[in-house]
């Protein structure tokens, strides 16, 4: 028998333990000899005797065999050969022969401070991205369509989103961060059924929170006062709506996320090692006397 695997270029110790009839450990009459065949056939080592030793238990011969390192690789045999009692006796094993694994060193990307790195999701994590994302679409009424003139001076309708994909993933990414570090700690991905589902609308929500500052901030910039020969033009005041609506949504969303959060807080079966102080102290010391625990 020998080790299942060996690198070329490194040596193999091989070994071998004869039996009698019996199935007693027992001693060749003379040194055995081994062969070693390659994977293609090829004998690598003929007959020989010479390194062959027998190790301290009875009927136990070693070899080490060095592999060359530019050697087939697969599966060699060793087959062996003795003498005992004056019958000839053989058997062969094998032994896996690999080449030495190489590692590339690539480069890192030549990132810069500032520059956008992408996401990496798994499949899973882009199923529940996509289904969130079909919720968050229709809630902050992203997908629209203006109409604009084509070459011939036709009016043809064109898709108008107020958000990017980009934009909206990184409301849900931030949204789910919020979800998971507010108290008590959790960390559920987009992968889990629970967040694809169950808390769908908390995950939803939070994300159209952000969607509704950051757009806030946008129709702030747009809203001044036009004055042209006398006539003066004031645009609709969209961020103050905005803001009215992130307010009342912000509210709802605080109070929600901590009864969610709180609900998934594991509640203690005994008194264990928790000292609370609503509790008499009378059990508080009981604890210490009995060699139990109050249930």
């Amino acid at each position: 028998m020998a080790n299942r695997l060996v690198i070329r270029g490194r040596t193999v110790e091989l070994f071998v333990r004869f039996l009698d009839a019996a199935g007693n450990p027992v001693n060749a009459d003379d040194t055995p000899r081994v062969e070693i065949t390659d994977s293609n056939g090829v004998v690598q080592q003929s007959l020989t005797n010479v390194g062959v030793s027998l190790v301290d238990d009875p009927g136990l011969y070693s070899f080490t065999y060095e592999v060359p390192l530019t050697d087939p690789d697969g599966y060699w045999t060793d087959r062996w050969v003795a003498v005992i009692g004056n019958e000839s006796v053989q058997s062969a094993f094998t032994f896996m022969v690999l080449a030495a694994g190489s590692v590339e060193v690539s480069e890192l990307p030549d990132h810069q401070p500032g520059d956008e790195v992408p996401f990496s999701f798994t499949k899973d994590e882009i199923t529940g991205i996509n289904i969130l994302m079909g919720v968050l679409k229709k809630r902050v009424k992203n997908d629209g369509v203006r109409k604009v003139k084509d070459a011939l001076g036709n009016e043809v309708e064109t898709p108008c989103a107020i958000f990017s994909d980009t934009e909206l993933i990184c409301f849900l990414v931030n949204s789910l961060s919020e979800f998971n570090q507010y108290p008590h700690f959790t960390s559920f991905t987009f992968a889990d059924v629970q967040i694809q589902g169950l808390f769908m609308d908390i995950i939803t929500q939070g994300a159209v929170l952000l969607a509704l500052a950051a757009q806030a901030l946008i129709e702030k910039g747009r809203e001044f006062s036009i004055t042209d020969n006398g006539v003066s033009y004031q645009p609709p005041q969209v961020s103050d709506m905005l803001n009215t609506q992130y307010s009342t949504q912000l509210q709802d969303y605080k109070e929600k996320l901590k009864h969610i959060k709180t609900s998934l807080k594991p509640t203690p079966l005994g008194l264990g090692t928790f000292r609370v102080t609503a509790i008499n102290p009378n059990f508080l010391r009981l604890r210490h006397l009995r060699a139990r625990q109050i249930i």
